[in-house]
């Protein structure tokens, strides 16, 4: 597609805003789905065509949605997410131990190759996997079954993966980051992970300088995808010149 397309989600449902390169004039279409929270709204970088949107609802439960058009028309896909094997359990608001129980999904992230690959971030803290186009969904157990999964506790809004980067130069290397846990890495398509969080530091927590529990809000990947990575935890500004080996803060003075 030509010109800039600007794909929204709010507590009151999607819309989709496009322009021409000079961003001067926009049309706003919307809202789809009316009244629907919307967590996220993702398009595919395979076809322009191919969006993703998980709605949310306290009454109405979670539904993924998926357009072929650009937006234009939308059609429910899968929406079971069962988590693989035993649950085992995380740590509760209290410390207690407390099963895993999927809520919604954070986070919709496709894959930068095939329209029809999709990840998803979702509460309780866990990873999923499409690969028919949304209709049916498959844990990547690797990464709840970490050896700190039990530590993982909820932050205020929940104990929740919102965060997925793909790396278009190392195509089996993907970030996640979860609240309140920390970044988390796998570099063989998502079957083992390990926590990249040291030069993290958080108030508040038994052992600030802990390898998890940290509560990050979001990452993001310089756009040549070369190791540089940027991250907002709670009251910092942290950035990553090595694929989150490690972390220092660049808070202050930063450009809005």
């Amino acid at each position: 597609m030509s010109g800039v397309r600007v794909l929204v989600g709010t507590r009151k449902g999607a819309f989709v805003l496009t322009s021409d390169a000079a961003r001067q004039q926009w049309e706003i279409a919307g809202p789809h789905f009316p009244g629907w929270e919307i967590f996220h709204l993702k398009g595919s970088p395979a076809d322009a065509e191919r969006l993703y949107a998980s709605q949310s609802s306290t009454w109405f439960g979670q539904l993924i949605q998926r357009s072929d058009d650009g937006g234009k028309t939308w059609g429910p896909v899968g929406n079971k997410f069962p988590y693989d094997g035993v649950l085992g359990t995380h740590e509760w608001f209290d410390g207690t131990p407390h099963p895993w129980e999927f809520k919604r999904v954070w986070h919709l992230e496709p894959s930068l190759i095939d329209p029809d690959t999709v990840y998803a971030g979702v509460e309780d803290a866990a990873l999923f996997r499409s690969t028919d186009g949304g209709q049916t969904w498959q844990e990547l157990s690797g990464l709840r079954r970490h050896g700190s999964g039990p530590r993982w506790q909820p932050g205020a809004g929940g104990m929740c993966l919102h965060n997925i980067l793909l790396n278009p130069s190392e195509p089996d290397r993907i970030f996640t980051a979860i609240s309140a846990a920390g970044v988390f890495r796998s570099d063989n398509a998502g079957q083992t992970w390990r926590p990249t969080n040291r030069g993290l530091k958080s108030q508040y927590i038994p052992d600030p300088n802990a390898e998890v529990g940290h509560c990050v809000h979001r990452i993001a990947m310089h756009r040549s995808g070369r190791g540089a990575l940027f991250m907002q935890k709670h009251w910092d500004v942290m950035r990553s010149d090595d694929a989150g080996e490690s972390w220092h803060e660049i808070s202050g003075n930063l450009p809005t």
